[in-house]
């Protein structure tokens, strides 16, 4: 006997990935916020793709295979979070995400065959941008500008202590906000219902306003002068204005 979703080839890629990133967690500290992110987005992905596989209702088969695919972008985010924090290289980080690559585009692929049964389960394709060399954008959300800045703040935060050295409580709660901000903005880029992408973004902007409060108290408490503050807040409010939502007013 065997289950369906067994029988799935992106159920066995994405088996692939996960048993090869196995050895890159068990050798990081899980003080990184990034480090239980990853764990769970990829047990994520394979969950709800067998959790959409054992679903008949439709709408409710793509909403769960959409968590599948929103989990691949999340994993992805947490390597490029790996690499600033240097505990990856750019190679290894590239070689992972291609892998995951692959897995987004046959879960796309499955997904279309799920909406016209006649698509091949793997017959998708995904646009992004043209690999160059070992700093080329794997995933779509790369080449988003809110993306980008957000990696400019976190790239600042890790530039002036606080999110490398993780020393105290307060560093290991703006590492979780910093993370947060990456992650979600990565993860609602994969998600095609637009009140699902929205949310993320919500969660971005909460956790960007948080930051600013941050930066605030690590001010007074002397974890960084006016100098650096002044750097880093208008990273901030860039990024608050491109998650805000767009139906006010």
């Amino acid at each position: 006997m065997s289950f369906a979703h067994e029988k799935l080839k992106v159920y066995q890629k994405g088996l692939e990935s996960f048993a090869s990133v196995q050895p890159l967690l068990s050798s990081w500290s899980k003080t990184h916020a990034f480090v239980d992110h990853l764990s769970r987005a990829l047990e994520s992905i394979l969950f709800n793709l067998v959790e959409a596989t054992r679903l008949r209702q439709e709408p409710k088969k793509l909403l769960t295979l959409d968590y599948a695919l929103g989990s691949t972008f999340e994993c992805a985010a947490c390597l490029d979070v790996a690499v600033l924090k240097g505990l990856l290289d750019a190679a290894t980080s590239v070689e992972e995400k291609q892998r995951l690559l692959e897995v987004c585009k046959m879960l796309i692929g499955l997904r279309n065959s799920w909406m016209t049964p006649r698509v091949a389960e793997d017959g998708c394709t995904y646009t992004t941008a043209q690999p160059k060399g070992l700093e080329s954008r794997v995933f779509h959300h790369e080449t988003l500008d809110m993306y980008r800045v957000a990696l400019s703040f976190y790239r600042w935060l890790l530039s002036t202590g606080p999110g490398k050295h993780l020393a105290t409580g307060f560093d290991r709660s703006v590492d979780v906000l910093a993370t947060r901000v990456v992650l979600n903005i990565a993860e609602g880029n994969g998600r095609y219902a637009e009140l699902s992408r929205q949310g993320f973004l919500d969660t971005a902007n909460k956790a960007v306003a948080k930051l600013a409060v941050s930066l605030d108290m690590g001010g007074r408490r002397n974890v960084w002068t006016q100098e650096e503050i002044a750097e880093a807040k208008p990273l901030l409010e860039r990024i608050g204005q491109m998650t805000a939502r767009k139906d006010y007013g």
